[in-house]
Order: C-alpha cells, then sequence, then structure tokens
C-alpha cells in the first residue's frame, strides 16, 4: 500500500473554491453533488455564504487548500444526507462571471466521470511503475557480496545501507518535490520526469566506480524517481468514487509490496550470471519501456490541471482574456507560497498531530521489520545454508505468497467489511471501521520475528525459514492497506490526507533505511533468536495497544486532537 500520499488525495470528496469567486456567486458555480446518484442540487444562499464566510471553516480551507483543491461541504449539509452519501461540490462554468470549470455534474471530461475502461486503462500504467521502482529497491541485494569484492567493502552496515538507502530517498522526494509540483503542474507531467530521472540514475548505479558513487546514485535514484509512488494516490482519488477506492487502491498497493519481493528472486540469477551491473542495466531496459508506456497511454487526471487547459482553449475560441480557471491555485498563491506549504505541511502535520504521529509510527515498525529481513536474508542463507546467489533470491518467496495472499483477500473484502460494520453501527459509517486488519497485523508481525529469529538460530531446515516470512507478508499487508486509506477518510474534511499519509511514507522509509543498519550489531551481541525477540515483544506492545485504542477509541481520539496546520 503503498502506501500510498500525494498533495490530492483530499479530492476524494470535493473541488477547490477559489478565493476569487464571492459569496454570492458560489452557489451557482458550485452546485451540491451527490457520487451516488449523481444529481445536481443547488446549495441554498444560506448555506453557501455561511461555508464560505465562517472563520473556522475558511480558516482551515486557508490552510489546506493546496493539497486538495478542496473544501468540506458545510456541516448543514453533512448532517441532512444520510450515512454513506457522499457530497461533491462541482466547479461548474459561468461565463458570465468569467468562471471556467466543467459544463455539468455529469461531464465526460472529468475524470469522476470517465468509463471504467479509460479509468483502468489511465492507472494500468502508474501501478506498474509502483510495481518498478520498489523492485530497484531489492533487486541487486543478492549480489551484494559481488559489489563489496569489487569496490573492497567490507563494513556491514555500508553494505545494508546499500540496500535501504534507495527508501530513504521514497520518503523524502515526495515531500520535497513530488507533491508540491504535482499540485502546480499535475499528475502526468511530474510522474513521467520522475520516471526518466529513474532511468538516468539507474545507469550512474551500473556504472559506478567506488562506494560513494554507488551510494550517490542509488539515493538520487529514490529520491527522484519515486512520483507514482506518492502521486498515484491522487490519480485514484482523482478518478474513482470512495466507495470504489478499496479495489483500485488494493490494485495500487501491489506493486510496492510485491516489489521488494519480485526483486531478489530475479537479481539473484542475474547477479549470479551477468554480474551485479547488469542488475541495474536491467532496470534500465524496464524504466525506459515505463517512460514510453506511461507517456503513450497515461493520461492526465489532475482537475486543476485540466480546467487551467481548458480556460487556456477558452480564453484563445472566445478571446476572453478575463476568463479564470475555478480551481486554479495561482489565483490565490503563488507558486512559491504552494512549494513552501506542501513541503512543511506533513513535517508539521506529522509532529503535532497524535493520529498521523502513532499511525506513521506503526507503518515504521512493520516497514523495518520488512527491511531488516530484506538485508539479512542473503547472508543467512549463503553462509548458514550454503544457498548460491541465485537460489538465495528465490529464499524470498514466502514473504511474497504471505503478501499476495493477504492482498488478494483485503482486496476483495474491505469494502464489503466497511458497509457491514456500518450497517452493524445503525447506518452510521466510521472511519475506524477501515482499521479492523490491525488486529491481524499486530499479532502476525511479533509471530514472523519469533519464528524467523528462532529458526535461524537453532538451524532449522531452511523451509522453516523460508515459511517464517509468509506472517511478515500478511502483518504487511493488513498494515500498510487499512492505515493508508483511514488517513485518507479522516484527512479529506481538513484538506489534509495528503499531508497525512507523505508524513506517514516519510517517518516509515526513513525507519527502513535506517533501522536494518543496527541489526548487525543487535544480532551479533544476542544472536538472531533474543535478537528477533526483542523486537517482537517491543511490536506485540506497541502495535498491539494502538490498534486496539484506534479501532475502538479511535473517534474520539481525532475529536480530541484535530489537526492544527
Amino acid at each position: 500500500m503503498p502506501s500510498s500520499a500525494d498533495a490530492d488525495n483530499e479530492a476524494v470528496d470535493n473541488e477547490a473554491i477559489p478565493e476569487s469567486i464571492n459569496n454570492a456567486t458560489s452557489s451557482a458555480i458550485y452546485p451540491d453533488y451527490s457520487e451516488k446518484n449523481h444529481d445536481a442540487k443547488s446549495l441554498s444562499s444560506q448555506q453557501s455564504t455561511t461555508s464560505l464566510s465562517d472563520p473556522a471553516t475558511s480558516g482551515s480551507n486557508e490552510k489546506d487548500d493546496l493539497e486538495s483543491g478542496s473544501k468540506p461541504a458545510p456541516a448543514e449539509s453533512q448532517k441532512a444526507k444520510p450515512p454513506g452519501h457522499t457530497i461533491v461540490l462541482m466547479p461548474l462554468t459561468d461565463l458570465d462571471r468569467g468562471i471556467v470549470g466543467w459544463d455539468s455534474p455529469e461531464d465526460p471530461k472529468n475524470p469522476k466521470n470517465w468509463k471504467p475502461s479509460r479509468k483502468w486503462r489511465t492507472m494500468a500504467p502508474v501501478a506498474l511503475s509502483t510495481l518498478l521502482l520498489p523492485l530497484g529497491s531489492t533487486l541487486f541485494a543478492p549480489g551484494v557480496g559481488l559489489v563489496a569484492a569489487e569496490f573492497h567493502e567490507y563494513n556491514t552496515t555500508i553494505l545494508s545501507f546499500m540496500v535501504s538507502i534507495f527508501v530513504l530517498g521514497f520518503g523524502w522526494g515526495p515531500i520535497i518535490f513530488h507533491a508540491p509540483l504535482s499540485e502546480l503542474y499535475g499528475r502526468k507531467i511530474v510522474i513521467a520526469i520522475s520516471n526518466l530521472m529513474y532511468m538516468c540514475f539507474n545507469f550512474g548505479c551500473a556504472w559506478s566506480t567506488g562506494t560513494n558513487m554507488f551510494l550517490a546514485m542509488r539515493f538520487l535514484g529514490g529520491l527522484l524517481g519515486c512520483a507514482s509512488m506518492v502521486v498515484g494516490g491522487g490519480v485514484i482519488s482523482d478518478m474513482f468514487d470512495r466507495e470504489q477506492m478499496g479495489r483500485a487502491s488494493s490494485f495500487y498497493a501491489l506493486g510496492p509490496l510485491l516489489g521488494p519481493i519480485i526483486g531478489p528472486v530475479i537479481g539473484g540469477w542475474i547477479a549470479q550470471d551477468l554480474g551485479w551491473r547488469w542488475a541495474f542495466r536491467f532496470l534500465i531496459i524496464l524504466s525506459g519501456a515505463m517512460v514510453v508506456a506511461f507517456a503513450v497511454i497515461a493520461e492526465e487526471t489532475h482537475v486543476p490541471a485540466l480546467l487551467r487547459k481548458k480556460t487556456a482553449i477558452m480564453k484563445k475560441e472566445l478571446g476572453r482574456e478575463d476568463l479564470i480557471c475555478a480551481t486554479d491555485e495561482f489565483n490565490k498563491r503563488t507558486p512559491r507560497m504552494i512549494f513552501f506549504v506542501g513541503i512543511t505541511r506533513p513535517l508539521v502535520l506529522l509532529t503535532t498531530n497524535p493520529v498521523s504521529m502513532f499511525l506513521g509510527f506503526y507503518m515504521a515498525v512493520a516497514f523495518s521489520f520488512l527491511y531488516i529481513f530484506l538485508t539479512t536474508i542473503s547472508t543467512v542463507f549463503k553462509e548458514l545454508y550454503g544457498f548460491s546467489t541465485g537460489t538465495t533470491g528465490l529464499a524470498y518467496l514466502g514473504l511474497g505468497v504471505g503478501l499476495m495472499a493477504t492482498l488478494f483477500v483485503i482486496g476483495r473484502t474491505n469494502d464489503s467489511m466497511v458497509a457491514y460494520l456500518t450497517r452493524k453501527n445503525n447506518g452510521v459509517r466510521e472511519p475506524e471501521f477501515r482499521l479492523r486488519p490491525l488486529f491481524v497485523s499486530c499479532i502476525m508481525l511479533p509471530v514472523s520475528m519469533f519464528w524467523y529469529g528462532w529458526a535461524v538460530q537453532s538451524h532449522a531446515h531452511w523451509f522453516a525459514v523460508v515459511a517464517s516470512m509468509f506472517p511478515l507478508g500478511v502483518g504487511m499487508v493488513s498494515t500498510m492497506f487499512p492505515i493508508q486509506t483511514y488517513l485518507i477518510e479522516v484527512f479529506a474534511p481538513y484538506g489534509l490526507s495528503a499531508s497525512a499519509n507523505a508524513a506517514g511514507n516519510c517517518f516509515r522509509m526513513t525507519a527502513g533505511a535506517f533501522f536494518p543498519l543496527v541489526a548487525p550489531s543487535l544480532f551479533n551481541r544476542l544472536d538472531y533468536g533474543w535478537g528477533c525477540s526483542l523486537l517482537a515483544f517491543l511490536a506485540l506492545a506497541l502495535c498491539g495497544s494502538m490498534a486496539i485504542t484506534f479501532s475502538y477509541y479511535g473517534k474520539k481520539f481525532r475529536e480530541k486532537f484535530p489537526p492544527k496546520t
């Protein structure tokens, strides 16, 4: 799940109301629109005025509309609707007032109204690129020993960092570059350029001449090449209604979860037969094909970018330079201001909001465990079981099976589970219903660590070690998928769900990059059995308590600690 978190996940529910539109005209431009039945209705003048002039509401929009271009529907309107009824404010064209939006709520050019085949055609290259990027994080992992021999680098911490430094870039790239840039210029151009940068830095890795150059190329490849990992979440929110997001999110989450597992399986044989450099040459070939496929197949889905283009066309056709785009952030803020707020908001949210902070920590625990496995499996199977470089990659299949099986189950049942819990709750839908799979993950993560540690220390059959990774796969999916979906639902009314996901992404990727660096020292001192047991006990206590707290008391918790940004 890949996570996932871009500056526009907030657009799940609403489109932006620019400040340049005054209270008197806003009800005509933004009629109340139901995703459920696609009926357009007009907001009352009183509701329209209240929603735009209320200090608390307008203050929230002033801070948050960067990410989503969105504004929560008026409280009165929300309360008047039956449970589960989604309200969307549609920006419609009003040439008398110089406003350019959609021609109607059913405008076929609106990505929400695209045919399913068109939506999935655009979604496919985005999802495939999210498979290619994580695959690159571990493709050469089985060949680390070959890199060490060529570069005369035998520091185990540095060798582990060669694998994990790539995900450090994954954590910080979205905050520094991709999220604010996608807000300014749209989804497609940002992902396309990022895919090109990823290919270029793979060239650097393939022809590195030393450890320092190799580490720099790895980090920059992750930092600048990971746009689809986060902007893809905005693509989903652009095209799919909230009730349809479960299946789309599971498809999107497949790559970030499966990529790190496929990578070593393929990379082991490449490193053994062709050398470690060919692992990166293989990535160059794949990423080059992805650059072309994405440019040809994918379409722009970002509403402000689409309406900005429509405005430019209408200005030329009608000869009216006074026309403005209804959702254009440039009507309200300078690009510098948009970029600055986009960078700082996730960090502020991560450090001031307990919901984002603790759930980000939960994901960080899961990712730390994942990369402990990914950075130690190669050594364990080569030194303890005598596997070759090629066959070592097959040891990751236990993790892959767990990921695939759980993703299939959760992807097919998550939306129906929420619907069932909503019916049991007298028709009232709560975001916390998304978090029930955490009760599975808070058990499976510690079980996997116990099993793996003692199987290695006792020199159990190699299949026992491979099987110990199955519950880790179950725990990873049961952690990432529900938390990311929950953050979108909880923070959408504030226009902050993308920032919350970006903050969690930064937290977990940083943990995934650095925590495995302590594993060699920990296992040297306590051995695998007690070293993994220590981590498992900590995970059981921390993750178990958070699963209970947020599943049953999450509503009180988030109401007591609303976001302050």
